[in-house]
């Protein structure tokens, strides 16, 4: 019987899952941190032990994780794996959908590499170590953008001339798609009515609101590239274009160039010197300005999108927190969501603060908009993904 490897490249992290059927028999994660790299290990849906992981561990996790596999006999031969998923964020139409990965695949992706180069290179090399290491598994292509083909015309289309937007493909794709479709699966288990009119908050090192009624994306903060809308851990969020053009000339910067500097020296870590929010809150609650000044900044523009989504639903009947720091702070979720009673969106405190990584709701009884942590499981998603994609 075949295996199922999903392979989850992240901006600052590496997630890897080997699956016999829909159970789950070994993952990792790889994650940075401010102090360096940490790898967890999980055997048969146990947490077993978190450490630290050195850099060229993090650069060669996927080549770690299938050598585990292997010498604790989880699997017998590399031939035992039969499909193979990896997360794909990359702007395009083409890459709009979930498939195959083939030559043609990979020669569009590698053509885009410069414009989510967070993203894209790593999902290259983790493609190529199983093109070269794993030649009996079935390539499929897990697109985060795919959720977000239900928007419409008006959110997806920027203002630009028609012909060039359709020949240059620069419209609006939206990212974090497959932690949104795994949320959506939980809905129905955490809220007694099902909510038409959502929005889900994905909060981790990248930062995404999105809008979402009767099940589909209506409208998403993040655009063409997976680099604007909110500022995030180390990405600056959107720009306005003068200030970017100026920023271009005065630095004398390639294209390339600035698209790194916006996407590793921007947001937090620009406003605060550091990227992860569980050293910005604890400055923060120690007093240190910057934190102070730099989480204030990141609160308002979430509360400013959530605020705009209420009302082009024309109103709200539930909101998700997601995301790996909000699952796990309830700090977090409290000041996030301070101040938006008057949206009916009203919090328990008591119950909020015992809530850590599981699924529950969290909203006070007279709470008019139902609110809920739900933890988001993109492995497990994507393993479905290729199942129905490799039947």
């Amino acid at each position: 019987m075949g295996y199922t490897l999903v392979v989850n490249p992240g901006s600052s992290s590496k997630k890897y899952a080997l699956y016999r059927e829909s159970t789950l028999v070994l993952s990792m994660r790889f994650e940075q941190k401010e102090e360096g790299f940490e790898m967890c290990t999980e055997r048969d849906n146990t947490l077993q032990k978190c450490e630290g992981a050195e850099i060229g561990g993090f650069t060669n996790a996927l080549d770690h994780f299938i050598d585990t596999a292997l010498q604790e006999k989880i699997i017998a031969r590399r031939e035992d794996i039969t499909r193979a998923c990896v997360r794909i964020v990359c702007p395009g139409t083409y890459f709009q959908k979930h498939q195959l990965i083939d030559g043609a695949f990979v020669r569009k992706l590698r053509s885009m590499e410069d414009v989510a180069p967070l993203h894209i290179p790593m999902a290259l090399r983790e493609i190529r170590y199983i093109e070269t290491k794993l030649m009996d598994a079935e390539l499929v292509a897990a697109s985060d953008s795919a959720f977000h083909a239900t928007m419409p015309k008006m959110t997806r289309e920027y203002s630009l001339p028609p012909l060039d937007a359709a020949e240059l493909d620069i419209y609006k794709f939206g990212y974090h798609g497959i932690s949104l479709e795994s949320v959506m699966q939980t809905i129905p288990k955490v809220f007694t009515d099902e909510p038409q009119r959502l929005i889900i908050c994905h909060i981790g090192s990248g930062v995404s609101v999105t809008a979402i009624r009767d099940g589909k994306s209506v409208d998403t903060s993040m655009g063409y590239a997976p680099g604007g809308g909110l500022l995030m851990g180390t990405r600056a969020g959107d720009l306005d274009s003068g200030a970017l053009l100026e920023l271009l000339r005065a630095k004398h910067m390639r294209i390339f160039d600035a698209q790194m500097y916006l996407q590793t020296e921007g947001g937090l870590r620009a406003l605060s010197g550091h990227a992860d929010l569980r050293t910005i809150l604890e400055r923060r609650n120690q007093g240190d300005q910057k934190a102070i000044d730099a989480f204030e900044a990141f609160v308002y523009h979430i509360r400013k999108t959530i605020g705009g989504y209420v009302a082009t639903l024309g109103g709200l009947d539930g909101i998700v927190l997601t995301g790996t720091a909000s699952e796990r702070n309830p700090q977090l979720r409290s000041l996030l969501l301070r101040g938006l009673e008057s949206l009916g969106i009203v919090l328990d405190a008591e119950h909020n603060d015992i809530v850590i990584n599981k699924d529950a709701c969290i909203s006070s009884k007279n709470s008019p908009v139902d609110i809920a942590v739900i933890r988001t499981n993109e492995v497990d998603q994507m393993r479905k993904i290729a199942e129905r994609i490799v039947l």
